[in-house]
């Protein structure tokens, strides 16, 4: 077990106590992050369903593959949020701090592609 550092004690001098616990923050706030898009798409499969069977029989063909699509989103969130965690705690043991670029910028571009593609469906099914 101690190869794995699954349990770390470190000596709190500086703001090694509160940089940690700001990790750890960050950790729990990828994972509501995560559970939130899995649960929009879900709610996304349910909205169109429901629409389909009111008004437009045509958005009902999309409601599964978006439903899918923010679930696997909702999940590579979740797994960025464990990797940076674990990225960020090993980097704070040696003294440095790893600047989060290309993940906050892969998810914001694929989230904000799918709000447009979500946008496109409704307006076009109308």
């Amino acid at each position: 077990m101690e190869d794995w550092k699954l349990w770390l004690s470190l000596e709190n001098s500086g703001s090694v106590a509160r940089d940690h616990l700001a990790s750890e923050r960050t950790f729990l706030a990828y994972a509501r992050t995560s559970l939130t898009i899995a649960s929009t798409g879900v709610a996304l499969v349910q909205l169109f369903t429901l629409s389909a069977a009111t008004t437009n029989k045509d958005m009902e063909r999309y409601a599964r593959p978006l439903g899918a699509v923010m679930i696997i989103i909702g999940l590579y969130t979740l797994a960025v949020g464990v990797v940076r965690y674990f990225l960020v705690q090993d980097a704070l043991i040696r003294g440095v701090f790893p600047v989060a670029r290309m993940s906050t910028g892969v998810l914001s571009f694929i989230l904000l592609s799918l709000v447009i593609v979500v946008f496109v469906i409704i307006l076009v099914a109308r």
